[in-house]
């Protein structure tokens, strides 16, 4: 189906704004001058004071015409700053986004339809696009797994070495498309909700140490010191939910910090928010990937380590953000890097 483009008549508003100021403006100087010509007549003014007065009255009419000519802005403007907002928002990825069509020009008008128009392809788009994402994800996962399990039997045989490496190599691609795929159904997951269910009170520093644990070979391999400042905080959310984002954090510090390296965690309580902070000293980021460390699937071109699929980050600040959180990250190459994430600690909700 065919659809119908939107025409644009270029400079129609402009045209018809500033013809309204000009009429306003000359309207307030025949207003001035009819005045003044009144007031002669009457002889209420005399030669001497007639500067004055006619400075007066052209300065009182002008300031009469300047905030009609504000308010007419205000009128014609108010649409089009309704479709910027609209714009920005599709920009960000809300589909929602849409304008109210109201009695207004025909140029605004068009504009109007033209970003309902938009916003509901876009939408369109977005949902099947997560629906085959989903459904592929799906259909995924058994074959890997068939994959992974076969390649675990094979070891199990006698192979020759060679033969050996090459069942190793099975198994981590498998493995990784596993992980991949898990991580793509969590992050579609995460954005098809926009509230946070299955709240309840537990304590988040021992959910840290238990995230700390879960990678304790790894760190312990490259024999990384891990040291923290854990405050005792009760946390009232979605426990599963926010024990991603400390994987996902905790398990890029480990990723990135060299042999010998160094872990810090701090978690604190403040003013009702929980602050969790994870440092370490290994390469660090350039100023260009800490713009993009959010994105999904983004790995920096040079970098060598492609283990991981470029979608943790992405979950773990969709997750902040349900939780109403931010998350924040510094970082200088050579130096190391911190996250940052502040929680709400909305307790007095619990029933």
């Amino acid at each position: 189906m065919k659809h119908k483009k939107v025409k644009l008549i270029k400079g129609g508003t402009r045209t018809q704004i500033s013809l309204y100021v000009c009429i306003i403006i000359n309207a307030s100087i025949f207003l001035a001058g009819g005045i003044y010509s009144l007031l002669w007549k009457l002889n209420i003014v005399d030669t001497g004071s007639a500067f004055a007065l006619a400075v007066s009255i052209l300065a009182a009419c002008g300031i009469v015409s300047a905030f009609v000519s504000g308010i007419i802005s205000l009128v014609y403007f108010k649409p089009v700053d309704e479709a910027v907002d609209a714009i920005n928002r599709l920009s960000e990825g809300d589909y929602s986004a849409s304008v109210i069509l109201e009695h207004e020009g025909k140029q605004v008008k068009r504009l109007k339809e033209a970003i309902n128009k938009t916003a509901y392809d876009l939408s369109r788009t977005g949902i099947l696009q997560k629906d085959f994402i989903n459904t592929v994800s799906h259909e995924y996962k058994t074959p890997v797994a068939s994959i992974t399990g076969y390649a675990s039997l094979l070891k199990r045989t006698d192979l020759t070495k060679e033969q050996n490496e090459y069942v190793d190599i099975i198994i981590d691609e498998a493995q990784h498309l596993s992980s991949m795929t898990e991580n793509v159904l969590l992050l579609n997951r995460c954005e098809n909700i926009q509230e946070v269910s299955d709240k309840k009170l537990f304590s988040l520093d021992e959910q840290l140490r238990r995230c700390f644990q879960y990678v304790q070979n790894d760190w312990i391999n490259k024999e990384i010191t891990i040291s923290g400042e854990f405050e005792e905080v009760m946390f009232y959310g979605n426990e599963e939910l926010l024990s991603h984002i400390w994987r996902n954090i905790i398990g890029n510090a480990v990723k990135y910090t060299g042999k010998g390296g160094e872990i810090l965690c701090r978690v604190e309580e403040e003013a009702g928010f929980a602050r969790v902070s994870i440092r370490d000293n290994g390469c660090g980021m350039d100023e260009e990937t800490q713009l993009r460390v959010f994105d999904k699937f983004y790995h920096k071109d040079n970098e060598q380590n492609r283990e991981g699929n470029g979608l943790g980050l992405s979950i773990a600040k969709r997750i902040t953000e349900l939780c109403d959180g931010s998350i924040i990250v510094n970082s200088e190459p050579g130096c190391g890097t911190e996250f940052l994430v502040i929680l709400p600690n909305n307790k007095e909700n619990i029933q």
